[in-house]
């Protein structure tokens, strides 16, 4: 057998009954009292509240104050499809994603194998383009699995499953309004920590190159960076947020331009290594040394900077466990649903590196 009986949480179980109830037209246009409710259902008050909680962001009722619950659905949002196969969808092929996500997709695929689960991998680009709905229908039609997994996701993605209530996890962090459970590096902790570790070796002037934001823990990244500066209350220190379009040619100009700021920045946190690569190379082409007048960070690893000459300081964050807690996660929306979307946040450690002294 692939896959044994799975038991169901409370709460799941609760929800499953009041849909049943309501689809079978007992209750018409209202839900009753909580308390007749819970005295029907052999359940306690806050077992039900998150019943009727995860009915209400699925469209089956809506409260207002001082009313009984109205009934506004009686769908069943979840349709039967295959049940051992779990789809993580990326932009680009797996040659060209980043080390760490490589090994995390290679742990998560052994996870969920040992939970009798299968997991499938699509690249398809037109889901990550401005007007994504008609993919992911079209894709969510014809392949209608047990659970997505989304990778470098856009806030429009994120809100396309989030209103469908969808059986979803997010690898990455998920924007405003958005409710589906995440798992990501704490960016806005690890910038803020890069803020303070430059201030504490003398920079005053420091920047944050960024790729014009389009995933949401670019964005924290951004405000982790500002409040490392502002919270050491040093007068004398500022920092720029310059955000490029992932070019080599944009990079260069944006690096050019900061160089002539007067004075100009002295720290730099880079996100994304391969831009790691252009900045460094681009700042020794200008006759920049590092550490003596400049120094870096690379918000994020790759096993490449493990060669390079200087080495460079970077966070790195263990990809076992993001594939372990993203695995926990997947399991817990196909056989409980969103009755709870839980935000991971994940802290890396510093590797120091000749790029900061």
């Amino acid at each position: 057998m692939n896959r044994l009986p799975q038991k169901m949480s409370l709460v799941a179980q609760t929800t499953a009954v009041l849909k049943d109830e309501i689809s079978a037209g007992r209750w018409t246009k209202r839900l009753p009292g909580e308390h007749e409710l819970c005295a029907l259902l052999h359940v306690g008050r806050v077992t039900l509240r998150s019943a009727l909680d995860q009915l209400k962001r699925e469209g089956w009722v809506r409260s207002s104050q001082g009313r009984r619950r109205e009934i506004v659905g009686r769908r069943r949002v979840r349709v039967a499809g295959p049940s051992d196969r779990v789809v993580l969808l990326t932009p680009v092929r797996l040659v060209n994603l980043q080390s760490f996500t490589i090994f995390w997709i290679d742990g998560l695929r052994e996870h969920l194998a040992a939970e009798g689960y299968h997991l499938e991998v699509h690249e398809h680009p037109a889901c990550y383009s401005g007007r994504p709905d008609r993919a992911l229908a079209a894709l969510a039609s014809r392949l209608n699995p047990a659970a997505w997994v989304l990778s470098q996701s856009t806030a429009r993605m994120q809100r396309w499953f989030s209103q469908r209530m969808a059986p979803c996890v997010l690898t990455g962090s998920r924007h405003d309004g958005v409710l589906l459970p995440s798992v990501d590096r704490d960016y806005r902790a690890i910038s803020r920590h890069a803020a303070g570790v430059f201030l504490a070796r003398g920079h005053r002037h420091l920047a944050f190159l960024n790729p014009g934001p389009e995933l949401a823990g670019d964005y924290e990244s951004e405000e982790g960076f500002k409040e490392g500066v502002e919270r050491s209350q040093r007068l004398d220190a500022d920092c720029f947020i310059s955000r490029h379009n992932g070019s080599v040619a944009d990079i260069c100009a944006r690096l050019d331009a900061l160089l002539k700021r007067s004075p100009p920045p002295t720290a730099f946190l880079v996100s994304r290594p391969n831009h790691v690569l252009t900045v460094m190379s681009h700042l020794l082409g200008r006759g920049l040394r590092f550490p003596s007048d400049v120094a870096l960070i690379s918000r994020d690893h790759d096993s490449f900077l493990d060669n390079m000459v200087p080495s460079v300081a970077r966070y790195r964050a263990n990809p076992s466990v993001f594939a372990r807690t993203i695995s926990t996660l997947v399991v817990e929306v196909v056989r409980d649903g969103i009755v709870n979307p839980k935000e991971h946040r994940m802290m890396a450690e510093l590797v120091s590196g000749q790029t900061l002294g």
